[in-house]
């Protein structure tokens, strides 16, 4: 069994794709899909003193542009998203470690946003020692228009026969479809059992679904990885068939 997960470059990613890093052999990152406003591509968030707040790389955006294809805006200062990062989390153990790892990524001068992404995912996955392949679906040349034969050649592309799936992408994708190319899919759920940590601003409560910065910064590298390879460990324990584990 070999498993593809396939999404969108994110910038700063949630734990649920950090979990894919561990889960699946391969990344593909959809980078060859239109630009949209609002998603995660471009930014994400982090917990703050006065609640939960964006840490953005601001693009110039263009009608029909594709992700990969959309170029970091001039404005752009890294600066200000480590300070940001600093001053959020100044009171937790890790902060230092965290930014050792994004702050040469963030500084190394990107014109791309897709670039940026992949190199920040890259150190993040070396970070954590996880170890999926990350690889760019522009680079595949993949041209169908049709969503499931696309998903189909994309997963056999990169070798694979499983398709790991967020919950999210339940109304929409045709698994049926999938099984006549041979790819099933396994949904990973992960928002319904995102784990709970010791998270800054305590007094606030938690929040889930944060910046993987969030948990770094909580818990370190180690830590963080400590955390996602025992979620993922007790999830496939108790959804994996028990046929594939005779």
């Amino acid at each position: 069994m070999t498993v593809t997960y396939i999404e969108q470059p994110p910038f700063a990613p949630w734990l649920g794709f950090c979990e894919a890093l561990f889960a699946c052999d391969t990344v593909a990152l959809y980078d060859d899909v239109p630009y949209t406003d609002g998603g995660y591509q471009n930014r994400n968030r982090i917990k703050t003193a006065d609640g939960v707040r964006w840490l953005t790389v601001p693009v110039t955006r263009a009608p029909g542009q594709l992700i990969r294809d959309t170029p970091i805006a001039p404005g752009f200062d890294p600066d200000l998203i480590l300070r940001t990062i600093r001053l959020a989390y100044a009171r937790t153990p890790h902060v230092e470690e965290a930014l050792h790892v994004l702050r040469p990524v963030l500084d190394a001068g990107h014109t791309w946003l897709a670039d940026l992404n992949l190199d920040l995912l890259t150190q993040i996955a070396s970070a954590l020692g996880a170890p999926a392949r990350l690889h760019p679906t522009s680079e595949l040349r993949i041209n169908d228009d049709d969503r499931t034969r696309r998903l189909a050649a994309i997963c056999a592309a990169t070798g694979a026969d499983v398709l790991w799936a967020g919950s999210g992408t339940r109304t929409y994708l045709d698994t049926t479809a999938l099984a006549e190319h041979g790819i099933s899919v396994r949904w990973n759920e992960y928002a319904a059992r995102h784990p709970i940590y010791k998270q800054a601003w305590g007094r606030q409560g938690f929040v889930p679904n944060l910046s993987v910065i969030d948990t770094v910064c909580a818990l370190g590298w180690a830590g963080t990885a400590a955390l996602l390879r025992t979620g993922l460990d007790t999830y496939l324990q108790q959804h994996t068939p028990k046929e594939a584990t005779v």
